[in-house]
């Protein structure tokens, strides 16, 4: 399996928690797979576990990937890395697949060079987002980074702290509310795709604000985003 290639001059393409349309998502096979491709970003998914280590998962229990109904924060790191992941590929467990930390994710895009995507789970505190900035300046660079999270409370605890860098307000629709949020605190937007058109795109743009998309995996509407003038398109298996 290979992924479906579009626009071949778009160049703002994020490859969706890691290639995960092929690698278990958020997996450093999934990561290195987007990385060995021309995708501009990866995006991953960050939580922290017992023991406040920033660990790299969607979901917060093991049922979907590992078919385990355990809640994964309540356990330390060194417990959660023994849990083994499903293979995308093949439908079973494989010892080779268990959740990495953000500085594995950060380190590998720092080597191929892409813009790393992170999205701020629901478990964090002030401290664990001010470690997620810290391992960023540690592991990659602050200016090669995009911060997008659905919490409005930590991108404005992120802006008021850590004010110069790029952050996304993740949204499942769009309405005054949102675009006042954003322009107030100098958000990007990162909306669902069935949310946008393209008079929103050029209200942001006016503004000086960028629009990314989610979750994009269909050819003719990616396409039709990009010419609408989207900025970047989140996507599991579109390159």
């Amino acid at each position: 399996m290979n992924t479906v290639k579009i626009d071949k001059y778009f160049r703002g393409m994020i490859a969706h928690r890691g290639l995960s349309g092929i690698e278990t998502e958020n997996t450093i096979n999934a990561y290195v797979a987007a990385a060995n491709r021309s995708y501009y970003g990866i995006e991953c998914d960050v939580y922290t576990s017992k023991d406040g280590k920033l660990i790299l998962t969607h979901d917060d229990t093991l049922l979907r990937l590992g078919m385990l109904n355990i809640h994964i924060p309540s356990y330390q790191y060194d417990e959660i890395r023994k849990f083994t992941l499903i293979d995308r590929k093949t439908g079973f467990l494989s010892d080779t697949l268990t959740i990495p930390l953000l500085k594995d994710f950060l380190s590998i895009c720092k080597t191929y060079q892409k813009q790393a995507v992170v999205e701020l789970k629901d478990n964090l505190t002030p401290s664990d987002i001010d470690q997620v900035v810290a391992d960023i300046e540690r592991y990659h660079s602050l200016n090669d980074t995009s911060i997008i999270s659905f919490n409005d409370k930590y991108l404005l605890y992120l802006r008021k702290n850590h004010p110069d860098l790029t952050l996304f307000y993740l949204s499942s629709q769009m309405n005054e509310k949102v675009y006042e949020l954003c322009e107030k605190n100098r958000f990007h937007l990162d909306i669902d795709q069935k949310a946008i058109d393209e008079a929103t795109i050029k209200r942001f743009h006016l503004i000086g604000l960028k629009v990314a998309v989610y979750t994009v995996n269909d050819k003719e509407t990616a396409e039709k985003l990009i010419k609408m003038g989207i900025d970047f398109v989140t996507t599991d298996i579109l390159e």
